[in-house]
């Protein structure tokens, strides 16, 4: 047995000293914003990181995402869908996504609300390879060069208030 020994603890503390980093980076949270910057919808940017803005959510190609969950975390379900300036409803360029943990209604097919939130870069870890190409086939729209991701901490839509997600898993 202790001629294996010199092989087998290596080997095991490289895997759980990747376990441990694995489980130290899908518990880092986002950290709520403490106070957010109104903004125009069209003149968003990453770098003013917690806004609020108005717009007009359009859910005729709402694309559910599901994350896996593992030891410590539940699966999650999170709804995207792009949010442009009220009243275009023609628009089909999408710059501002939306992802909420909330199911839009179905029978709603554009909704008026105000989103505070975080803007953060679109990436494949929080927006799934080949969402464009999925959205284009149901529907007109598609993806600008520009686009941002929205993550809400609150949205109210009319008089309903969504209440603020559980903490965002960063990537």
């Amino acid at each position: 047995m202790r001629r294996w020994l010199p092989f087998v603890l290596p080997f095991l503390a490289i895997v759980l000293a990747g376990a441990g980093v694995k489980i130290w980076l899908s518990l880092t949270a986002l950290p709520p914003c403490a106070e957010h910057t109104p903004a125009d919808l069209a003149d968003l940017e990453l770098a003013m990181g917690c806004v609020v803005v108005s717009g007009q959510a359009h859910y005729e190609v709402v694309v559910k995402q599901t994350i896996p969950g593992n030891l410590l975390l539940d699966q999650r379900q999170l709804y995207l869908f792009p949010l442009f300036p009220e009243g275009r409803t023609q628009d089909r360029a999408i710059r501002v996504l939306v992802r909420t943990d909330r199911e839009p209604e179905d029978l709603v097919s554009f909704e008026t609300m105000t989103v505070s939130g975080r803007l953060i870069p679109v990436t494949t870890d929080e927006v799934p390879f080949g969402t464009e190409v999925q959205i284009g086939k149901r529907s007109d729209y598609f993806f600008t060069d520009e686009m941002l991701l929205l993550v809400p901490d609150q949205i109210i839509s009319g008089d309903e208030v969504w209440p603020p997600a559980e903490p965002q898993p960063m990537p």
